[in-house]
């Protein structure tokens, strides 16, 4: 897996940017990390700890996910989702925006949840649970905030290891830990790491992206063997298609590494002999 994974990396570099993985068989305990050190523009990749915070909060008693959330006008940002679209929703269940900030990835979504809990909740969680690489500094497409250096940030080991005390159940109650799988699955941005999965095998994922910034990062679940977690962020690459590309090839590697595809069978030098 790491020889493949260090041609990525290096193809990375020639298109003029940076690609940080991990890759880690739950199963084999197989690790291969390429700068998963590296802080990067987390983009919506940020979005994963502020729903661990509010599914903590909820498993606690602080908040149901049937409480309703007000979604005004002046609430509404633009980007991606479709809450911003809605001319008749005036509000949202607690459930639901997390399910839209997710599989849609709704900044208006994840705005209002960072609203509800507190921007410094999801900072005091991503310490508590040792992920100090992470860092949520301001809401969704508050451009004064980036003027002024104020970035959400995360490093790839960071969100491989929230997605593994998911998967594991170490984060959040079993009820909290079934939904955040469930509206992961349904993830509705499968240009990268899916891309060359297998059939039959589903993948958990939270994807990113802003200007020469491309992520995703996901736990592989296959029937009859332990989860994958899988980290793959790039940035700097000026090409959202190249960075889509190298992520989806990343997936395929890991894929085959792993055992979850076969590796191809090579061409034969000469043409069988006619019986």
């Amino acid at each position: 897996m790491r020889g493949e994974l260090d041609g990525l990396v290096r193809r990375a570099d020639r298109l003029g940017g940076t690609l940080g993985v991990v890759a880690h068989d739950l199963g084999t305990g197989e690790r291969a990390e390429m700068n998963a050190g590296r802080r990067f523009t987390s983009a919506s990749v940020i979005k994963l700890a502020v729903m661990a915070t509010v599914l903590a909060e909820a498993g606690a008693g602080g908040l149901s996910l049937d409480d309703r959330v007000p979604a005004p006008p002046d609430a509404r940002v633009p980007g991606s989702g479709v809450i911003k679209d809605l001319a008749d929703a005036a509000e949202f269940s607690v459930r639901d925006l997390v399910t839209l900030m997710i599989i849609v990835s709704d900044n208006t979504a994840t705005n209002l949840l960072i609203d509800l809990v507190g921007r410094d909740a999801v900072n005091a969680w991503c310490a508590r649970r040792g992920l100090h690489g992470t860092v949520l500094a301001r809401v969704m497409m508050d451009a004064a905030a980036r003027e002024r250096g104020d970035e959400n940030l995360t490093i790839p080991a960071d969100v491989a290891a929230l997605l593994t005390g998911l998967v594991r159940g170490e984060l959040l109650g079993e009820e909290g830990t079934a939904f955040a799988l469930d509206v992961l699955a349904r993830q509705q941005v499968n240009d990268r790491l899916p891309r060359h999965l297998p059939p039959g095998v589903t993948l958990a994922h939270k994807t990113g992206e802003l200007a020469s910034v491309c992520h995703d990062a996901g736990i592989v679940l296959a029937e009859g063997r332990d989860p994958i977690i899988l980290v793959a962020m790039t940035e700097g690459i000026d090409s959202e298609h190249e960075a889509a590309a190298l992520i989806a090839e990343t997936g395929r590697a890991v894929y085959t590494a792993t055992g979850l595809t076969p590796p191809p069978h090579p061409s034969p030098t000469h043409p069988s002999p006619t019986p």
